[in-house]
């Protein structure tokens, strides 16, 4: 059993918590009560509280009014829709609004992660798709940070918080790890060649490619491929709709 200390006990609550359900120590719908926690870690219940309510806010746990909270259920059609719109919507477009050259640094500190991304092997079990899953959050954090927009570096923070997603690879392992890196290194040769559309296109396919291959490994059935094709259509000219008036 592990007992939390006296310093930073909402923290360290927090990460206790985090890392049992990442590492499916609770079934997805499991209800998980503060005074059982409070007990099992040795600490009064207020830290726990404060803990539970900061994974509610990371979508980590759910809360129910008169229920209390549980443990989310893992991932149907929806949830994969919802976040691969969420990515590519945060993520390839925040390519296309690089003000200046890509950070020659930064794209270099990128195609190392990736290079452990490619090399790891991560095995099945919680430390490992930990690993890989920290590894993969870092590296679209290295793309995002590119555009130098701190509200968008936030909002991409909130994205990965979650570990829903990656508790599909507990027990499986991480498959395409070749198949994933060669997809980052897309990315990073346009963004060498200064082509931000070309980066924004290419991470489109990459998100969208790797959500559809996972979901087909949990055996959900869900296209995400007109989400690489949907276009944004452009506004009419104030003349335009003044002839059509």
């Amino acid at each position: 059993m592990t007992v939390v200390r006296a310093r930073g006990l909402a923290l360290q609550v927090h990460e206790e918590m985090r890392r049992r359900i990442a590492a499916g120590e609770f079934p997805p719908g499991t209800a998980v009560g503060i005074a059982d926690i409070a007990k099992q870690l040795g600490v009064s219940a207020t830290p726990v509280r404060e803990a539970f309510s900061r994974l509610a806010a990371e979508g980590q746990l759910r809360f129910v009014d008169n229920f209390g909270y549980s443990v989310p259920a893992l991932p149907v059609a929806k949830d994969y829709v919802d976040w691969a719109i969420a990515r590519v919507v945060v993520e390839a477009n925040a390519l296309l609004y690089i003000m200046d050259p890509p950070d020659k640094a930064a794209l270099d500190e990128a195609e190392d992660i990736n290079a452990q991304i490619r090399s790891t092997f991560f095995g099945t079990d919680h430390e490992g798709i930990r690993r890989y899953s920290d590894l993969n959050w870092r590296f679209h954090t290295q793309l995002i940070r590119l555009a130098g927009n701190t509200l968008l570096d936030d909002v991409h923070q909130r994205l990965y918080a979650a570990p829903q997603f990656s508790r599909i690879f507990l027990g499986r392992g991480i498959p395409n790890q070749t198949r994933i890196a060669a997809e980052h290194d897309m990315v990073l040769k346009q963004l060498r060649l200064g082509d931000r559309a070309g980066a924004a296109e290419a991470l489109r396919h990459h998100i969208v490619d790797s959500l559809q291959r996972d979901a087909r490994m949990s055996d959900v059935s869900v296209s995400l491929k007109l989400l690489i094709r949907q276009q944004v259509p452009k506004p009419q000219s104030v003349q335009n709709r003044r002839r059509k008036a």
